[in-house]
């Protein structure tokens, strides 16, 4: 019996399975980032400057592999069954990860079936109207609101997506009578606001950057819980007295769930690190993004959280899988 165990713990060690060896043989190959969503956009740009950085950290390559598809359905899902061992990563999103399984009939739970990593960077959302709208506050914008049976159009980059369920959890919230639009991206809604189309819009408060700080758009308020140093002037939600939203779209790595801990410990301290670098920071902000770099358990809690607030609010509107 005891020639059979130390067998065993021999072979054990020398597949390197302990958890000490498993971080110190870390990584030995090139590591794959499964990026969810179509390339060009500011997280695709995100995702590449941190991979070039933890590959300057780690000793090896670190690539960035497109898989677009459902919503980031298609590349989580990949990850979710891929090996775990730490090889193979996923841009990890609060759309793909609680937003995801709300609205799509997934074959996985993304929240339980991944190990979160760490959240890199976070964004609030902005709510706007146009400059020749008649209501350029809040206070305005809900009185007006109130007298208009239909409600105030307020356009989205889409049915299902983050800004459309935070839209709607702020209409209920805050008692706001609106008329929901979805759009199919981002883009044609930001033309009908610019052209006096719809009267307001929930969009991504990087993307309004250019809009707001030239005046094309008025900013009521951001929806996270500091001011957006995009434009500082512009207030919180909760300052206005608006509780219970979920208060920033994020992004991070998460790895298959079944991953050592010492080896997501290792990526989660070179993540942190690659984070912390001025220049890495200075891009970081340029792009309007604001730096988390949280541990392992907090990026697990905030998922929790984020998917149980917007899944309350995707039941409030009838909003079903398919």
């Amino acid at each position: 019996m005891t020639r059979l165990c130390t067998a065993i713990t021999a072979l054990l060690l020398s597949v390197g399975l302990t958890p000490a060896h498993a971080a110190d043989a870390y990584p030995a190959k090139p590591i794959t980032i499964i990026y969810p969503y179509a390339p060009g956009s500011a997280s695709d740009t995100m995702t590449r400057l941190l991979a070039e950085a933890m590959s300057k950290r780690l000793g090896q390559p670190v690539i960035v592999d497109g898989k677009p598809g459902a919503g980031g359905s298609i590349a989580t899902e990949h990850v979710v069954r891929a090996a775990p061992d730490g090889y193979t990563l996923l841009l990890s999103a609060s759309g793909t990860i609680a937003v995801n399984p709300h609205i799509y009939k997934l074959r996985y739970n993304p929240v339980e079936d991944l190990a979160q990593i760490s959240i890199a960077v976070e964004v609030p959302f902005v709510f706007v109207v146009g400059k020749q709208f008649p209501a350029q506050d809040y206070a305005a914008f809900k009185a007006l609101s109130a007298t208009k049976p239909g409600g105030l159009s307020s356009a989205n980059a889409g049915l299902g997506t983050q800004a459309h369920l935070t839209q709607a959890a702020f209409a209920k919230l805050a008692g706001v009578n609106l008329s929901i639009l979805g759009y199919k991206g981002a883009a044609p809604a930001v033309n009908d606001i610019l052209g006096g189309h719809v009267d307001s819009m929930m969009d991504n408060a990087a993307s309004q950057i250019p809009y707001v700080t030239s005046g094309k758009t008025t900013a009521l308020f951001v929806t996270s819980d500091y001011r957006f140093d995009g434009y500082p002037q512009v207030p919180t939600a909760k300052e206005l007295g608006i509780t219970g939203l979920v208060p920033t779209g994020w992004f991070g790595l998460a790895a298959p769930k079944d991953t050592p801990p010492a080896v997501i410990e290792k990526i989660q301290t070179v993540l942190v690190a690659s984070l912390k670098d001025a220049e890495m920071q200075r891009k970081l902000k340029e792009l309007g993004w604001v730096i988390v770099g949280n541990t392992s358990q907090q990026a697990l809690e905030r998922a929790r959280t984020d998917y149980a607030l917007l899944g309350q609010v995707a039941r409030d509107i009838d909003l079903k899988p398919n």
